[in-house]
């Protein structure tokens, strides 16, 4: 027994000098393998968690464009690690360019820690180009949490033009491409059988952004209510005006990014389809027999 323990201490060692990010040739003991680290190669197979794992490297290169001003985008996943558990951390390693400087490639290494299982709450605790080192906080990140509590309702002003509120509309829409990942990453954990095919069909319809920031659509701290469509429950709804609330912050000793949301639900959420798109919809099934 004492060297069982011995081993398993060596293992987790091993494993927290590479930030648990590179773990090829670390073994874990017999017995040990379930409750392990488990590696997935990105480049040379299947992995699961597919568009979840692919909107957790783009959230943190997210969070490195924020902090640095940059704007990295996702190229490829390389490879990624995480616990066999419900609720699991992912350190994902992934490839990035700076798509305005158009500097070379290069290798990123992003952590994020799931607090729930199905539902979206947790934080982007690690996001740098590999090589760097992150400096540890010397407190505990729940101190530093700004999204805790449970989610507000929804407001009945969200879009009527309340100062308490900015409307992101048009142009804008399409130049916050973080909005959109937030949403798609709210509809992946309460949906966890959602494909990229179908996070492709999600329409953003209106953005209201709850902020005290002079500069909401820049803000470390902001409440989004999300109006989409493109959702299929059951294979039918893709019509249905749906709504989505996501909570985010920058922790201020941390620098960790937060994100808490879910879907709303009930009739509420729910408009009738129209004439034309019951048309468009029956012109679409023609076209796909």
């Amino acid at each position: 027994e004492e060297e069982y323990v011995r081993r398993v201490e060596s293992y987790w060692r091993q494993v927290n000098e590479s930030d648990c990010f590179d773990i090829e040739g670390i073994r874990a003991p017999p017995c040990m393998e379930m409750n392990g680290l488990i590696t997935f190669n990105c480049l040379s197979f299947g992995y699961p968690d597919r568009p979840l794992v692919n909107r957790y490297a783009r959230l943190g290169l997210h969070r490195y464009n924020m902090k640095e001003g940059t704007n990295f985008e996702l190229d490829c996943l390389i490879k990624f690690n995480k616990l066999c558990i419900g609720a699991s951390s992912y350190w994902i390693t992934l490839a990035a360019r700076d798509t305005v400087a158009r500097s070379p490639m290069q290798i990123f290494q992003v952590q994020v820690d799931e607090k729930r299982a199905r539902l979206l709450d947790l934080m982007c605790s690690i996001a740098r180009v590999k090589g760097e080192t992150t400096t540890t906080a010397p407190f505990s990140s729940h101190n530093d949490c700004v999204v805790d509590g449970r989610l507000p309702d929804w407001p009945v002003d969200a879009f009527d033009g309340s100062q308490r509120f900015y409307l992101a509309e048009g142009s804008e829409l399409l130049y916050t491409h973080w909005i959109h990942l937030y949403l798609e990453l709210a509809v992946c954990k309460t949906h966890m059988s959602t494909s990229d095919k179908d996070l492709s069909k999600l329409k953003i319809v209106k953005v209201a952004i709850e902020s005290t920031e002079e500069e909401p659509l820049k803000a470390k701290n902001s409440i989004l209510y999300i109006a989409f469509k493109g959702l299929a429950t059951g294979g039918i709804g893709e019509h249905v005006e749906r709504k989505a609330i996501i909570k985010s912050g920058i922790g201020e000793h941390t620098g960790f990014l937060y994100l808490k949301g879910n879907l709303c639900r009930g009739e509420e959420d729910l408009t009738p389809m129209s004439v034309v798109e019951r048309c468009i919809q029956y012109r679409d099934r023609l076209l796909n027999v």
